[in-house]
């Protein structure tokens, strides 16, 4: 077999296309903006782009760039939102767009920009629907991506378009299929997917000799990541690696999954937003594994949460074990396992003679979260519950885990009602020195989400609050810079277009394509996600992210002195009596 040349375009580009004369004065501005932020100035806000009335998106158009998923009433944007936008640019940013979205506001961010219809900029290709489907296969959204491609009029032939639905098809457990797409290709067959899927498929055809020479021409090429090589030399040789590797995408997991290595919720550290989809899907995975990927997948956005309800309802649990959750979460806090029991337990109690109990116990398995994929994961799937707690009796550390479990749902007010439960009454003398310490870190959380809420509240306790982003901000000092400095700044470049020439689908990729910087700490990249969320019209997002990445920040570092968890957790069953009973204020 020759070697092959790899084609002029791949699908990792990441090259962001200057304008003429501008080069210079984005350098300008990267330096204006670190100084202004490493200061303490504030950044100016770019204006957030006023979205025009709803209107319904067209569910068939003629290309797979332009066709959408989404009405307005969804969160679709607004079908300009491509207007005046280049489509070398938004190929880049599509190129950068998150496989592991850094937080619940990116990854519907992703979902709400990428599944808005809008018609595609001049001089598009099939190659930029192509790059849209294979972005949502990635991070997970697989069903969105099959959908749109068969709604539109996406050529199979696009090297793009077929390794979107051939990520698909390695995902949904169907190599084969992906392997047919591969020989059927007419082009693009160098590229680099396509290349290391052939190893798979030779594999697969218990063609090894293929499969190894195919493996030793990816080497010479140098395309054989790290975590590429304990999967191939399997493949190649038919011995499983002495230790289990760690699957990072969709061509890793059809491996494991050909080679039948053993896959534990530790090996998932690194997975792309579609395997922990794929695996938590997969009812021939042992449940503790696919509960541990349901929870990643749902902390990144891209996992809602009727399916992840479905994965703790179809877990095989002993019934005497439900029945004992309760005591297993106070013994055993620790283990991923409880969050199964304790939803199940939760599950049954819905006679109105339970509600006590039931609000005690959701309280217990919200508490008992030492994770922020486990404390999301449990505010998603107890949102629904909470709600209907409203006017409900609860005790003070109750209602100080549902108060945060509102604001991870994004419901500010919420949250503020369940605050103004914690108080009472007595107002924040009437509170344990650890409750009020607790109120005052809630309530501080809530300025991040929600500001005019969180000073209202604030007033109601005569408290000063602190900054919610201070603990973020210092567990990030020092931390590596995440992406090239020179692809930020491209997409600082893209950012600043699209805000000036008003395109919210451009500034929402680009909020995307510096989000992995921004959450490993980058300034730079944080104010291009912040202004560019603002600038696609997605505020209510930008607002979200804000609140998530200081509360992910109280998992990260320690508590200062004096400050503790909210502790419904330690609560004693028996004491429960002599605890008062606070009532939110029931919302309009």
């Amino acid at each position: 077999m020759a070697e092959m040349e790899p084609a002029s375009v791949s699908p990792g580009s990441s090259a962001i296309p200057p304008e003429k004369g501008r080069r210079g004065g984005v350098a300008a501005i990267v330096l204006a903006l670190a100084a202004a932020f490493g200061a303490g100035q504030a950044v100016p806000a770019v204006a957030q782009v006023a979205p025009p009335a709803p209107v319904e998106a067209t569910p068939l158009a003629r290309d797979a760039f332009a066709t959408g998923l989404l009405s307005r009433g969804d969160g679709a944007l607004a079908p300009g939102l491509w207007r005046g936008a280049r489509a070398d640019t938004l190929a880049a940013l599509l190129d950068l767009a998150p496989r592991r979205p850094a937080s619940p506001a990116i990854g519907e961010a992703m979902r709400r920009v990428l599944l808005s219809a809008g018609d595609a900029p001049p001089g598009a290709t099939s190659a930029l629907g192509g790059r849209k489907l294979l972005a949502l296969a990635r991070a997970g959204f697989v069903e969105e991506a099959r959908t749109i491609a068969s709604l539109s009029s996406a050529p199979r032939g696009d090297p793009y378009v077929g390794q979107a639905l051939a990520v698909a098809d390695l995902l949904e457990g169907r190599p084969e299929e992906a392997c047919r797409r591969n020989a059927g290709l007419s082009s693009g067959r160098d590229e680099i997917f396509w290349v290391k899927l052939r190893v798979l498929c030779y594999a697969l055809a218990g063609e090894r000799d293929a499969a190894e020479l195919t493996f030793d021409i990816l080497r010479e090429r140098g395309a054989v990541e790290p975590a590429d090589e304990p999967f191939f030399l399997a493949l190649t040789t038919g011995a499983a690696p002495k230790t289990p590797p760690a699957p990072e995408n969709a061509l890793h997991l059809a491996a494991l999954r050909q080679l039948a290595l053993p896959l534990a919720p530790e090996l998932l550290g690194r997975a792309d937003a579609g395997v922990l989809r794929a695996v938590a899907r997969d009812e021939s995975a042992d449940i503790a594994t696919r509960a541990a990927a349901a929870r990643m997948a749902a902390a990144m956005g891209v996992m809602s949460r009727e399916a992840l309800a479905a994965v703790y309802a179809a877990a095989p649990v002993d019934v005497a074990e439900v029945a004992q959750a309760a005591d297993r979460a106070r013994a055993r806090p620790d283990d991923p396992m409880t969050d199964i029991l304790l939803y199940q337990s939760v599950a049954q109690m819905n006679a109105p003679e339970f509600l006590r109990d039931k609000a005690a116990r959701i309280a217990l398995a919200l508490d008992a979260a030492n994770t922020f994929p486990r404390a999301y994961a449990a505010s998603l799937l107890y949102a629904e519950d909470i709600r209907a707690l409203e006017g409900a009796l609860v005790a003070p550390s109750e209602a100080a885990a549902f108060a945060l479990a509102r604001m991870a749902a994004g419901d500010g007010e919420g949250a503020a009602g369940w605050l103004s439960a914690m108080l009472g009454t007595g107002g924040l003398a009437g509170l344990a020195e650890e409750q009020a310490m607790a109120f005052i870190d809630l309530a501080s959380l809530l300025a991040a989400l929600d500001p005019a809420a969180a000073r209202r509240i604030a007033d109601q306790a005569g408290v000063v609050l602190d900054d919610p982003m201070a603990r973020a901000r210092a567990a990030r000092a020092g931390a590596p810079a995440h992406g090239e400095p020179e692809t930020l700044a491209r997409v600082l470049e893209a950012a600043f277009e699209a805000a000036r020439a008003d395109i919210p689908g451009q500034a929402g990729l680009a909020a995307l394509a510096a989000s992995r910087a921004a959450s490993g700490g980058d300034p730079l990249a944080q104010v291009i996600v912040a202004q560019s969320l603002r600038a696609a019209g997605l505020e209510d997002l930008r607002r979200r992210l804000a609140f998530e990445t200081a509360w992910k920040a109280r998992f990260a570092a320690p508590a200062p002195a004096g400050e503790t968890r909210t502790a419904a957790a330690e609560q004693d069953d028996g004491e429960e009596g002599l605890t008062p009973r606070l009532k939110p204020r029931k919302r309009p």
